[in-house]
């Protein structure tokens, strides 16, 4: 009998009001997000920095931490971390966030602090793979994986799977790996044959779904954080993917990541019903796809 899988809703599913593009906050209280969540299913919560500043001036993280266990939500992921990479100001400014983030994870039982590197107009592979390794040591003393979320050209100067595992294994660490988010993987034309025989199983890994069209957008930043799908409302073949990512080992929660223009507008009860209910309907569809295909 296999482990029932878990299901992560992401900050950008849950965390209904903030704005990707301006306040990055969420305007509801904590204890009823939480609560909430619970209630719809999920396993699993992710919080972005900025909201977790918002959060801290009411509640201590061991509050925070005794109000997801007592909700059943011990799948933890804190986010994002951006300009590790840089130096003057701008790591200035990023080695903050680091801190509040290296905090956030050790004192919540996160098992991840997610990083990209949007932006980066400094840092080349040799320069980030350096970098990486210097923060996976410091995450490794609080016990956390560290996970490079692969983006595309648009986003990124290390715009492949081959350029991420570069970093991965040139820094050498064994909590640093890849968080494979599977609009990106379909934007960097990146297939689960790729996955499958260039990842195997000696890289961590994250997985987050949802869902999107096929054709590439027009405006391509704006696909990204306002037009993506829940799982099952697009085309993207989220079956194939998530059977790649089982094949090669990957037991975590599957996370559910939607920055939608609309579902920003929604309840909060209506969030995280929809989200997780679509997602839980797609991710057992593929299991059990997964799981028939293993036996004949």
């Amino acid at each position: 009998m296999t482990k029932p899988i878990e299901i992560l809703g992401s900050f950008w599913t849950l965390g209904v009001g903030a704005d990707p593009l301006g306040d990055q906050r969420c305007p509801h209280d904590f204890r009823q997000r939480v609560e909430v969540a619970a209630r719809a299913g999920f396993k699993g919560m992710g919080f972005w920095h900025t909201d977790i500043l918002e959060i801290r001036r009411r509640y201590s993280f061991q509050q925070m931490k005794q109000l997801l266990h007592d909700n059943g939500i011990f799948r933890i992921e804190v986010e994002w971390l951006l300009d590790w990479f840089c130096s003057g100001a701008r790591r200035d400014a990023s080695d903050q966030i680091r801190a509040l983030l290296l905090d956030a994870a050790e004192a919540l039982g996160a098992s991840h602090i997610k990083i990209g590197d949007l932006g980066n107009d400094c840092a080349d592979i040799p320069r980030m793979t350096e970098q990486f390794a210097f923060l996976c040591r410091q995450a490794a003393e609080r016990g956390v994986l560290v996970l490079f979320e692969m983006l595309p050209r648009q986003f990124s100067r290390a715009p492949s799977l081959d350029d991420v595992l570069a970093i991965c294994q040139g820094a050498g660490a064994n909590n640093g790996g890849i968080m494979l988010d599977n609009l990106h993987v379909q934007r960097t034309a990146t297939t689960p044959q790729d996955i499958v025989r260039k990842i195997g199983r000696r890289i961590p890994l994250g997985v987050e779904i949802n869902d999107g069209y096929l054709a590439t957008p027009v405006k391509f930043q704006d696909s990204v954080v306002n037009k993506r799908l829940l799982p099952g409302d697009g085309e993207f073949d989220i079956a194939s993917f998530l059977e790649a990512v089982w094949s090669i080992g990957y037991d975590g929660p599957i996370g559910v990541e939607v920055l939608n223009e609309y579902i920003r507008k929604w309840s909060l009860e209506t969030a995280a019903t929809e989200s997780f209910a679509k997602t839980q309907r797609v991710v057992t569809a593929a299991r059990q796809q997964f799981l028939e295909s293993r036996t004949n």
